[in-house]
C-alpha cells in the first residue's frame, strides 16, 4: 500500500489530468490509485464522476456509492451522488442523500434548491413541506426557506397555507422577486385580486418586465374591472406575430424541411410520453433540441433566430407598454418537439422564466385545419388556467396552427392548445429565448 504523502501526490497527478480533460490518463491514474487502496474514498469520488461525464451512469453510482460507504460525513461526496442520482432518474434516492447533507449545513441555498428539484420530480412533496417547515422554524429568518415551504404547500394544493410564509419570504428579502411573483399567483388562485395586484406591483418594481407578474396582472385586471389595461397588456395584434418559414439550404420546400424534422424528433432520444410536471397531456416532448448543433435542428435553430431577431428590431424602447420598454439584450435560444394525437392538448401555461416564447409547426392533421372544428387543436392565447377561479370571460385570441407557421409571443401571454379528437399526428416545437448575462 502507497504511503499517505505518495497517495496525495497520485491523486494530484490524477486530478490535474481530469481538469485538464485528459480523461484516458486520469481514468488509467485513478484504477492505479484504487488498485492500492480500494477504500481511498476521494479518488472513489472523483473517479465517479469521471464515469458520469464520460455518461456511465451506472458506474458512477456505484463509485459514488463506496465513497460514501467508506467516507459518509463528507457532504461533497453525498452531494455528487445525489447529482448522479438525479441523472439516473432516481431522484427519491437523490432526495434522502441531499436531505442528509443539508442537516449539517442548512443554510446551503444551492443544496436547498437541488432538493427541491429533486422532491419534484421525485413527488416528495409531502416530505420537502415537513422538512421546510423544520429548518423554517429552526432558522426563521431563512427566506428562501420560507419561500420554498409557501411553494411547497401550493403543489399540495394548500394555497390558503401557502400566503403566509411566501408574504415572510417578501418581509425578509423585499428584493426578492420570485416571492412577489408567487405570492400575487398564489392570491389570484384564492380568489383575491385586488390583494394581487398589490404584489404585482411590488414584483414589477424590482422587475418591470417580470413575465410571471405581467400574466397574474392581466388576469387581475380583468378581475378588479379594468379590461382595457388587460387588453393592453395583452395586445395581441402589438405582440403576436406570425411568420411563414423558408426552407433552409439543402431543402426544395418547407414540407422536405418538415418530413426531416419529423424524422429527427419521432427518433429523439428524450421522447418520452406525458413527462412529469408539464403542461401537455396525451402527449409526448423531447428535451432541449439545441444541445448539440445537430441537423436538421440547427438549420431550425437558424432560422428561428432569425425570425426573432426581426421581431426584436419592430420593438421601440420609448413606448410605455411593460414587455416593449424592457426588452432583454442578451438571450439564448432553447427548443423542445411536442408531439401529440387524439385528446392531445397543453393546458394554459406561460414561460415565467424567459423573454419571448414560439411555437413552430412541423405536422397538423386534416382535421385542425378545417373550418368547421370550433378551433379544436388551435393555439388560444388569453385563457388563464382552470385553477385560478375567474368570474369574467376573458379576451381571447385563436391562431391556426399551419405547417411551416412561426408564432412569435411574449413569454407572459398565457396560451394553451385545444383539444382535439384525431388519431392522425400533429407535432410541434416550442422555443424559449431566456435571458443570459455578459460574464
Amino acid at each position: 500500500m502507497a504511503s499517505g504523502a505518495q497517495s496525495g501526490a497520485a491523486l494530484a497527478r490524477a486530478k490535474t489530468a481530469h481538469e485538464a480533460g485528459d480523461l484516458r490518463k486520469a481514468d488509467r491514474l485513478y484504477r492505479r490509485i484504487l488498485r492500492q487502496n480500494p477504500d481511498n474514498a476521494a479518488a472513489l469520488n472523483l473517479y465517479g464522476i469521471l464515469a458520469s461525464q464520460r455518461g456511465d451512469s451506472k458506474r458512477a453510482v456505484q463509485r459514488l456509492q463506496r465513497a460514501v460507504a467508506v467516507d459518509g460525513d463528507t457532504l461533497d461526496y453525498r452531494v455528487n451522488l445525489g447529482i448522479v442520482l438525479e441523472s439516473a432518474k432516481n431522484f427519491a434516492a437523490a432526495y434522502d442523500h441531499y436531505v442528509f447533507a443539508l442537516e449539517r449545513d442548512p443554510r446551503n441555498q444551492n443544496l436547498l434548491s437541488r432538493i427541491s428539484e429533486a422532491a419534484r420530480e421525485g413527488n416528495r412533496h409531502d416530505d420537502f413541506a415537513l422538512l421546510l417547515e423544520t429548518l423554517c422554524a429552526d432558522h426563521p429568518d431563512y427566506a428562501e426557506a420560507h419561500f420554498l415551504l409557501g411553494l411547497a404547500r401550493y403543489i399540495l394544493h394548500r394555497p390558503e397555507e401557502a400566503v403566509e410564509p411566501l408574504r415572510r419570504a417578501t418581509a425578509l428579502a423585499p428584493s426578492f422577486i420570485q416571492a412577489h411573483s408567487n405570492l400575487a399567483s398564489v392570491l389570484m388562485d384564492l380568489g383575491r385580486p385586488d390583494e394581487a395586484l398589490a404584489s404585482c406591483s411590488d414584483c414589477l418594481r424590482l422587475n418591470p418586465g417580470d413575465s410571471y407578474a405581467l400574466a397574474t396582472q392581466a388576469i387581475a385586471f380583468v378581475e378588479t374591472g379594468a379590461p382595457a389595461r388587460a387588453r393592453q397588456l395583452l395586445d395581441s395584434d402589438a405582440l403576436l406575430e406570425v411568420h411563414t418559414l423558408t426552407p433552409p439550404p439543402g431543402f426544395s420546400d418547407i414540407s422536405a424541411f418538415n418530413d426531416e424534422l419529423e424524422a429527427a424528433v419521432m427518433s429523439h432520444p428524450s421522447l418520452r410520453v406525458d413527462p412529469n410536471h408539464r403542461s401537455c397531456h396525451f402527449a409526448s416532448q423531447t428535451d432541449d433540441l439545441f444541445q448539440e448543433a445537430v441537423e436538421p435542428f440547427a438549420s431550425l435553430h437558424t432560422l428561428v433566430k432569425g425570425a426573432a431577431d426581426k421581431y426584436r428590431r419592430k420593438l421601440d424602447p420609448s413606448a410605455t407598454h411593460p414587455f416593449l420598454k424592457n426588452p432583454v439584450p442578451r438571450t439564448e435560444l432553447i427548443g423542445w418537439a411536442t408531439t401529440m394525437r387524439a385528446q392531445g392538448h397543453q393546458s394554459a401555461h406561460i414561460h415565467p422564466t424567459s423573454w419571448l416564447s414560439a411555437v413552430y409547426y412541423v405536422r397538423v392533421p386534416d382535421l385542425v385545419q378545417r373550418g368547421d372544428n370550433a378551433h379544436k387543436g388551435w393555439i388560444e392565447f388569453g385563457r388563464p388556467p382552470e385553477h385560478y377561479p375567474i368570474t369574467k370571460e376573458p379576451d381571447v385570441t385563436f391562431i391556426e396552427p399551419v405547417e411551416g407557421k412561426l408564432i412569435l409571443f411574449p413569454s407572459y401571454f398565457y396560451h394553451r392548445t385545444v383539444p382535439y379528437e384525431d388519431d392522425a399526428l400533429r407535432i410541434s416545437i416550442a422555443f424559449d429565448f431566456d435571458p443570459t448575462f455578459a460574464e
